[in-house]
This record gives C-alpha cells, structure tokens and sequence, in this order.
C-alpha cells in the first residue's frame, strides 16, 4: 500500500498541503497514495490543521484520485480527539497502541473515542519503540514464566491485534528474523486471553514503577540545534531505570561528547515543538543532568 503524511508542523500556508503532495508523488515515482494522513494533529499542531483547512485540501486530492483514503495520525488528550473525529468524515485514524500506553498515555480513553465514532485505528509503536520487546528485570521475569509460549515482541503484538476495529498493526522491524517472528505471529494467531490482558496489565505496572521516559526514540527531536544527543540520552536513562546500573548509565553517559550531553540543553524548545509524545523534553533533560551529577558525587 502507498502511504505517507501532511507534515503539519512544517505547514505555513493552505497551498503548502497540495504543494508538499504533489512534491511527495515526485518523489515516490507514483500518481496516487492509497493512505493519506494528516500528520500529528496535536495540541501543538491542531491550529495549522484547521488554519490551514488541511482536511479540504485531502479531500479535494481524492476527488481528483490522488488519494484513496483521508485519516489522521494522533498525539494527545482524548478531549480533542474527540473534537478532530466529530469535525470531519474521516476514514481511519493512527494513534499509538500497545499495552504499556494503554494507561500510561490515555491510549485506551483515545481507543474509547475511536471505537464510539466507529474510525477503523492504525496502530503505531505497538512494542512501544522496541521496549516492550526488549524488556528487562522483573518485568522480563515475569513475561517469561507467565507467557512461555510467546516472545516479547509476539505477546505485544497479539495484544494490539486482540482489540477490536484494528485495521493494522505497524511494526517497525529491523532485520529478517523479526519479519519472520511477525508473520508467524499472524499466521498462527492465537486469540489474547483475559489471563494475558491481566499479565500485560501487570507487566506495564512494573514499567511505569521504574520512572522511565516515555520516548519512543522517534528521533523527531534529533534536529537540535545544540546537537544534544536526546534520544540516545533518554535510553541510557531508561536501561538504568530498568536494571539500576548507575555505573554503567554514567560510563555511557560519559562517553558522550560534551555538546551531546543533556546539560547543555539552552531551553529553546524546538524538540517540544516536534515530540509527538508531548514531552517537555528540556526539563527531562535537566533531571537526567541532575542525576548524573548526584550519583558522579556520590561516587558512581
């Protein structure tokens, strides 16, 4: 299927959305796209979506046969989610789904308002960035003696399929053998149980014990224009939060070149401005300096 996105966040005019799609049929060698997404509507983005009458300009498209079907990718508060779904006829949506945001990110009050309006749902980041296939700790413990017959990844993946008026489940694989694992997660689909839902429920409980960063590792803040390595910084974080090795977060942390490092962060929110997940990356970036810097003092 062809694919891609209304960067509204680049948007500065109504003739950018049909100057950027015609530039993206260019340079994808096609005449139409099967799947057409308003990019991002958010609180942040949510002004030059309707400023910029973004939805009119994607239906005008698929009149002309350009698209074929018109939906919305979404970061944010159920509330406006359900403002985005009433104002327009929109034909699918594409949130963030997967059982660690099922509470932690309002992903099940968003998959409420979904399933009210009927709008088939595209599910993104159903292993959370990879970290619910990668999980450690107690967290991994209890994955691994309480669901023997899945891997991580299959337990996730099953879980997102499981809900209903999925439309399809997008999962960001990086060599053979994870296309291979999600095929046979499909083909031999086993249903999830109310037993499984109550595991995963208590595995994203130990996650969100932890204090880990919700990043996904988008890499959408990776433009920064002081170079701080903000992805990278936030995982170093989050391995220490999972396993405790304070050693190891500082040898890695430390590795860092200095202009990467979170302390040199100036504040100029351009990272805010491009998070999908809403976070306000400057001040998680002074935590994580401020607790480098205690446990350097306390001699880790």
């Amino acid at each position: 299927m062809r694919t891609t996105k209304s960067p509204l966040y680049a948007l500065t005019s109504k003739a950018d959305v049909r100057r950027i799609f015609e530039e993206q049929l260019k340079k994808c060698r096609v005449d139409y796209f099967d799947f057409y997404l308003a990019h991002n509507i958010s609180a942040r983005s949510v002004d030059n979506y309707r400023n910029f009458e973004v939805y009119d300009v994607l239906e005008q498209l698929k009149k002309e046969g350009k698209i074929k079907h018109v939906g919305f990718s979404y970061h944010g508060s159920h509330e406006l989610l359900a403002q985005v779904v009433k104002e327009r006829p929109w034909e699918f949506c594409q949130i963030q789904f997967n059982y660690l945001d099922w509470n932690a990110m309002d992903a099940k009050k968003n998959y409420e308002v979904l399933q009210a309006a009927k709008l088939p749902i595209i599910s993104m980041a159903p292993l959370r960035g990879g970290a619910l296939a990668t999980l450690t700790g107690s967290a991994k413990a209890v994955a691994e003696k309480e669901a023997p017959l899945d891997t991580q990844a299959s337990f996730g993946l099953r879980w997102v399929a499981g809900k209903e008026n999925i439309l399809t489940v997008l999962s960001g694989m990086s060599n053979l053998e994870q296309v291979k694992e999600n095929v046979q997660t499909f083909t031999d689909y086993r249903p999830f149980t109310e037993a499984e839902n109550q595991l995963a429920d208590k595995i994203a409980g130990i996650l969100q014990k932890r204090g880990e960063i919700n990043c996904t590792a988008c890499n959408y803040c990776y433009e920064c224009p002081r170079g701080i390595a903000i992805p990278a910084i936030f995982l170093m974080y989050n391995e220490y939060k999972a396993d405790g090795d304070a050693r190891a977060f500082l040898q890695k942390y430390g590795a860092l070149k200095q202009r990467e490092q979170a302390g040199k962060c100036i504040h100029c929110n351009l990272c805010n401005a491009n998070c999908p997940q809403l976070l306000e990356i400057p001040a998680l970036l002074d935590k994580v300096a401020a607790e480098a810097a205690v446990l350097r003092k306390g001699g880790m």
